[in-house]
């Protein structure tokens, strides 16, 4: 029976993950109307789809946003489905640093298919997904890896 349950589980888990998101690497990113990509030639776009209440979001973004900082090729946008009300003061604190932080962002959630968070996706000038998948993985050096792997192939 156990044997069974666990195989059920991952199964579970197994579907939750395939649809979870809406991105494939390499592919352009869905087309969304209430938010404009707009991406330099030669730079990029961090999108980090986040939530106040969850604790690994809160512990994620700044991190990630730290590491965004530290590199002029990348800059970085924060999604989340609640309005100004709901957001906690991790979240406001964020978008007072200069980080655009976009509220009621639900129909970006729903195109990208965004299940859970934290998620994060990495776009570059042409909108194309060069990344996509929990922020927590990412550092300094998987950043700049992923930079420097497109821009080798353009």
């Amino acid at each position: 029976m156990r044997i069974k349950t666990a195989i059920l589980f991952a199964f579970l888990l197994n579907l939750g993950y395939v649809s979870a998101q809406n991105v494939a690497i390499g592919e352009r990113a869905p087309r969304v109307k209430s938010f404009k990509v707009q991406i330099e030639e030669g730079k990029y776009l961090y999108m980090g789809f986040v939530h106040s209440p969850s604790r690994p979001c809160e512990v994620s973004a700044p991190k990630v946003l730290e590491l965004i900082n530290s590199n002029d090729a990348i800059s970085a946008t924060l999604f989340t489905k609640e309005g100004e009300k709901e957001c906690e003061k991790w979240l406001v604190d964020i978008s007072k640093s200069g980080t655009m932080v976009v509220m009621e962002a639900d129909e970006i959630f729903h195109r990208f298919g965004v299940e859970y968070a934290p998620f994060g996706v990495i776009l570059d000038h042409k909108q194309r997904v060069l990344w996509q998948g929990n922020p927590q993985t990412l550092d300094k050096s998987k950043i700049e890896n992923i930079i420097q792997q497109w821009t080798s192939q353009r």
